[in-house]
């Protein structure tokens, strides 16, 4: 059984620091806040609840400390959203 320790490890490899610089839609919590249309504590309780997954929707790395420093994919979570029928900014 994979523990949640297990699967950020996992995740942290494949989502290095170097490969999320060449992914595209990989940005910072306030870029997210900006490129989404939602505030902070939205964005969060997205995370909190469950609605966004870590891996696809965001992720931690060696340099993360505190959660300003997470990454988000915000295709991906503009695409979930919709699909949830939660209502987020266009792209640009």
């Amino acid at each position: 059984m994979l523990t949640k320790c297990k699967v950020f490890i996992a995740l942290t490899s494949r989502y290095s620091s170097s490969n999320m610089k060449k992914a595209n839609g990989w940005v910072i919590t306030r870029r997210a806040q900006e490129a989404l249309g939602l505030d902070r504590s939205t964005l969060f309780k997205y995370r909190d609840d469950g609605t966004l997954k870590l891996g696809p929707h965001y992720a931690a790395f060696p340099e993360t400390r505190s959660r300003n420093s997470f990454r988000w994919n915000i295709n991906k979570i503009r695409k979930h959203l919709q699909e949830q029928g939660i209502s987020v900014a266009a792209s640009a």
